[in-house]
C-alpha cells in the first residue's frame, strides 16, 4: 500500500482513505503534492502577465509558481505539446544563483519521473518540455529576442528589472499564446515591474497581492516563518515590514510619518472610543479620485466610507444620513477647494459643516505654509487607534509616502497632490500622484481632515 501523507489524511478521513485501491491512492497523493496557494489557482489558466508580489513566505509565491511551472512541464495543458521557459533574473552569477534549485526542488516533490536535471538546464525527456537559466544583465536584446518562440518567461526576483529590461522583454515576448511571470518583493515605492503591472492592470492580466502570515500561504506554520517574524520584529522592525510584510525596503526622509508610527495605530489597545464625534469628508475630483469620508469618536477611528461616481447630491445623502445620522451637532469638515457643492447641500440639510481650503492659510502660520500642511503634522498618530479593516493598504501609502519640504519662509510645506512637476533653483519638486501613477492621497486626506481643528475651535 502507499505510504500515507498526514496532510492528505487531514484532508481525507483516514478510514477512507484505506479502503481507496492503490492506484486511487496514488492519485489522491499526487492530487495532493500539486497544490498550490489558493490564490494561485487562477494560474492554471492563459493569462498574458502573471504577477505576484508580497513578502517573504506571503502566498508561497515561489513556491506555487515552481509547482505551476513543473506541473505544466508535465502536462503542457493549452500551450500544446511541451512548454519552454526562459528563468532569468537581473543577475546571474551562477546557476545556483538563479530559480534552478526552486524548479529541481518542485520536481523532487512532485515526484515525476522522466526528467533530466543537469547544470545546464531541467528537461521533461518524455515530452520534450525544457527550462534554461539566464541572467538579464548578461543577455544583449538580440540574445534576448532568441528566445521570442519560448512559451514562458519567468522572472522569480523581479524588483531589480529595469524599465529598459522590461521594455526588452515585452518586445520579445509576443507571441499570441507566450506568458510573463513574475514574482518580487517591494524594494521602492515604485520598482518597474510594480509600475508597469500592479498599478493600472489589464483585465485579461492576473495580478495577485500576497497578504503575509498564514492567510495566504496554507505551509506558513510548517516553514517556521512566524518564529523567523517574530524574531526580526524584535531585532529590526522596520525591516520586518519589508521582508514579510512586503513594504518597499526604504522610506524616503522627507516623510511626514514613520511607517511604523502608523503601523502602530493599527488596533491599538487602550484607546477610548469617548469624546467628540467628527467627521472628515475628501470630494472626489474627477478622474480616479473617489470620495473619502472618515468618522472617528475621540481618537478611535470608527467609520469609514469610500463613494465613485456619485453626484454631489448623492455623496450629501450619505454624509448626511449614513455618517452623521441627521445629527446637527457633529462637525463635517469637507475640502472645498474644488468641489463646494456637497457643503451647500449639507448646509441645506441643517448640518454643521466646517469648510477647510488646503490651501488656505494654516492657524501657525509661523510653522506651516498651509492647512493642508498643518493638518497631516498635527494628526495624532501616536495617540490614535484605527481598525486594521480600515487601515488599507492606500491609507498606509497616504499616511507613509507623503513628502514635504519647506518654503521660502522656512516653513514645512508638504508636497501637492498633482500639477505639474517643476525645478525651481535646480530642485525637481515632486507631487503625490504623479509618485503613484495617478492616485490622489484622498484616504489620508479625509482622515486629516477629520481630526483637524481649524481655527480656534475645538470640541476639545
Amino acid at each position: 500500500m502507499t505510504a500515507v501523507c498526514p496532510k492528505a489524511v487531514e484532508l481525507l478521513p483516514r478510514e477512507l482513505f484505506s479502503t481507496l485501491s492503490d492506484d486511487a491512492q496514488e492519485r489522491f497523493l499526487a492530487l495532493y503534492r500539486e497544490q498550490v496557494a489558493p490564490k494561485f489557482e487562477e494560474w492554471r489558466n492563459p493569462h498574458p502577465i502573471k504577477c505576484a508580489y508580497g513578502g517573504r513566505g506571503a502566498g508561497a509565491k515561489s513556491r506555487s509558481a515552481g509547482s505551476l511551472l513543473i506541473q505544466f512541464g508535465e502536462n503542457p495543458a493549452y500551450f500544446g505539446d511541451k512548454i519552454r521557459v526562459l528563468c532569468v533574473r537581473d543577475v546571474q552569477k551562477s546557476i545556483k544563483e538563479s530559480s534552478w534549485l526552486l524548479l529541481k526542488d518542485s520536481l523532487e516533490r512532485l515526484g515525476y519521473g522522466g526528467w533530466k536535471v543537469t547544470d545546464d538546464y531541467i528537461r521533461n525527456m518524455k515530452n520534450g518540455s525544457y527550462f534554461v537559466f539566464n541572467g538579464l544583465n548578461d543577455m544583449t536584446k538580440d540574445q534576448l529576442k532568441s528566445f521570442e518562440s519560448f512559451d514562458i518567461l519567468f522572472v522569480e526576483e523581479g524588483a531589480p528589472v529595469s524599465h529598459d529590461s522590461w521594455e526588452s522583454i515585452l518586445a520579445t515576448f509576443r507571441k499570441k499564446t507566450s506568458e510573463i511571470w513574475c514574482l518580487f518583493n517591494r524594494d521602492k515605492h515604485r520598482d518597474p515591474c510594480y509600475e508597469l503591472f500592479c498599478l493600472n492592470p489589464e483585465p485579461s492580466w492576473s495580478i495577485i497581492k500576497c497578504e503575509p502570515g498564514p492567510i495566504d500561504n496554507p505551509w506558513w506554520f510548517e516553514s517556521n516563518l512566524q518564529a523567523r517574524w517574530d524574531k526580526l520584529k524584535e531585532r529590526d522592525p522596520d525591516e520586518a515590514l519589508h521582508v514579510y510584510e512586503g513594504l518597499p525596503r526604504t522610506q524616503s526622509d522627507k516623510a511626514i510619518f514613520s511607517r511604523l508610527r502608523v503601523e502602530a495605530t493599527r488596533d491599538r489597545e487602550g484607546v477610548s472610543e469617548d469624546g467628540g464625534i467628527e467627521i472628515g469628508v475628501d470630494v472626489a475630483r474627477y478622474g480616479t479620485d473617489s470620495t473619502q469620508i472618515f468618522k472617528r469618536n475621540g481618537f478611535c477611528v470608527v467609520q469609514h466610507v469610500e463613494k465613485r461616481g456619485y453626484d454631489t447630491n448623492e455623496i450629501a445623502d450619505v454624509v448626511w444620513n449614513d455618517v452623521a445620522e441627521r445629527d446637527p451637532k457633529i462637525p463635517i469638515k469637507i475640502d472645498v477647494g474644488y468641489n463646494p457643492g456637497v457643503a451647500d447641500v449639507l448646509k441645506l440639510k441643517g448640518a454643521y459643516v466646517v469648510e477647510v481650503g488646503f490651501g488656505e492659510n494654516a492657524n501657525d502660520r509661523d510653522q506651516y505654509a498651509n492647512a493642508a500642511t498643518e493638518m497631516y503634522f498635527t494628526l495624532p498618530v501616536d495617540e490614535m487607534r484605527i481598525p486594521s479593516e480600515m487601515l488599507t493598504d492606500t491609507l498606509f501609502e497616504d499616511l507613509t509616502e507623503r513628502l514635504y519640504g519647506y518654503d521660502k519662509q522656512s516653513r514645512k510645506m508638504i508636497e501637492p497632490k498633482d500639477g505639474n512637476t517643476t525645478t525651481e533653483n535646480g530642485q525637481t519638486k515632486s507631487n503625490f500622484k504623479g509618485r503613484h501613477g495617478g492616485r490622489s492621497p484622498d484616504e489620508g486626506d479625509a482622515l486629516a481632515l477629520c481630526f483637524y481643528s481649524k481655527g480656534s475651535w475645538s470640541l476639545y
